[in-house]
C-alpha cells in the first residue's frame, strides 16, 4: 500500500476533543463586567517558545514611545517574563538617569475573570490600550483574555509544529483538514461573541523569531500559512526576527527604540526598528503615518 493511502486510511483527522469551559460561559461572565475605554490587545497561541512575551513587551514599549498611556497584563504568574521586563526597564532608567517611557504592569495571581476586569478597572481607567501577555496554556483566564480582546496577536515560527496548534493539515499533502486546537478555541469565541451581540474580534497571526534564509521548508510552512489565513480568517503579519540583540535589551527592559536616548550605547539598528514599528502599524496605522511625518 502507498503510503499516501495508508496515511488517509488510517490517520483521517477527526476533531479534537473541546475541552475547557464553554466559550458561552466565557462569552457571558466578560459581557456582564464593564468594558474598559481602553483597546484591549492579547498576545496568546498555546504553543511555547514562539516570543510571546518578547512581543507583547515590545508592543508595549512601541505604544508607551508613541505616546500613548499603556497597562501591561502578565498572566503567567509563575514566569513573569513581560512583568520582570518592564521592572528592569524602570531599573535601567534609574541607573542609567535617563527617562524612558514607562508603560504601567500588574501580575495577575488571581486568575478570574472578575479580577482581570478589576485590574484592569484599577491600573488602566486612562490607559489608550491594555496588553495581555498570556501564558501558553488553554485555561479559563486564557479564554477570557482572548474573549475581552479588540485584536488577538498569535505569534508563530517557521515550523509545522506551531502551525498543528493552527490547522491540521495532511501529512503529505497539507491540505487543511480542520482546525487545530488552538484555532478551534478562537473560532468558537468569536462565533459566541458574535451570538451575544458582540463586536468581532480581530485575529492576527505573526511570523515570528524567523531566520534569514529562504529554505524549501521555510517556503512550504508560509504556503500553509497562507492557506490557512483564508480557512480561518485571520491576517498574517511580520513579528520579530531571531535576534540576539533583541534578548539582550529584554533583559535589560529595553527595545531599540530606546538607544538614541542613553549616552554611549551601540547606535539603533534601522532594520530592528522597523519591526518594532511595523507592531505599532498592526494596532494603529495612524500613529505611524503620524511619527513619519
Amino acid at each position: 500500500m502507498k503510503l499516501a493511502t495508508l496515511l488517509d486510511s488510517g490517520l483521517e483527522w477527526s476533531n479534537p476533543d473541546r475541552g475547557g469551559e464553554h466559550p458561552g460561559v466565557v462569552i457571558n461572565d466578560i459581557a456582564n463586567r464593564p468594558r474598559p475605554q481602553a483597546r484591549v490587545i492579547t498576545v496568546a497561541n498555546e504553543k511555547g517558545g514562539v516570543g510571546k512575551s518578547t512581543l507583547a513587551f515590545h508592543l508595549c514599549v512601541a505604544l508607551a514611545d508613541a505616546g500613548y498611556e499603556v497597562l501591561g497584563v502578565d498572566l503567567d504568574r509563575r514566569q513573569q517574563s513581560l512583568s520582570r521586563a518592564l521592572v528592569n526597564r524602570s531599573a535601567t532608567a534609574n541607573r542609567l538617569r535617563v527617562k524612558l517611557p514607562q508603560p504601567r504592569h500588574v501580575v495577575l495571581h488571581h486568575q478570574t475573570g472578575a479580577m482581570l476586569a478589576q485590574e484592569i478597572a484599577r491600573l488602566g481607567a486612562a490607559c489608550d490600550y491594555v496588553v495581555i501577555d498570556a501564558a501558553g496554556t488553554d485555561c479559563g483566564i486564557v479564554r477570557r483574555a482572548v474573549a475581552m480582546a479588540n485584536l488577538l496577536i498569535s505569534p508563530v515560527t517557521s515550523s509545522f509544529v506551531d502551525l498543528d496548534l493552527l490547522g491540521r493539515l495532511h501529512p503529505l499533502t497539507r491540505a487543511y483538514r480542520g482546525p487545530g486546537c488552538f484555532a478551534e478555541m478562537v473560532l468558537d469565541l468569536r462565533a459566541a461573541r458574535r451570538a451575544a451581540g458582540l463586536a468581532p474580534l480581530e485575529w492576527a497571526v505573526l511570523r515570528n523569531r524567523r531566520r534569514r534564509d529562504n529554505s524549501h521548508d521555510q517556503n512550504r510552512v508560509e504556503a500553509a500559512l497562507q492557506e490557512l489565513a483564508g480557512q480561518l480568517d485571520f491576517r498574517l503579519g511580520e513579528g520579530l526576527s531571531e535576534r540576539v540583540i533583541y534578548r539582550e535589551l529584554f533583559l535589560l527592559g529595553l527595545t531599540h527604540l530606546d538607544l538614541g536616548r542613553i549616552p554611549d550605547l551601540a547606535r539603533s539598528h534601522s532594520v530592528a526598528v522597523s519591526e518594532v514599528r511595523q507592531l505599532l502599524d498592526l494596532v494603529c496605522p495612524a500613529t505611524l503615518a503620524a511619527c513619519a511625518a
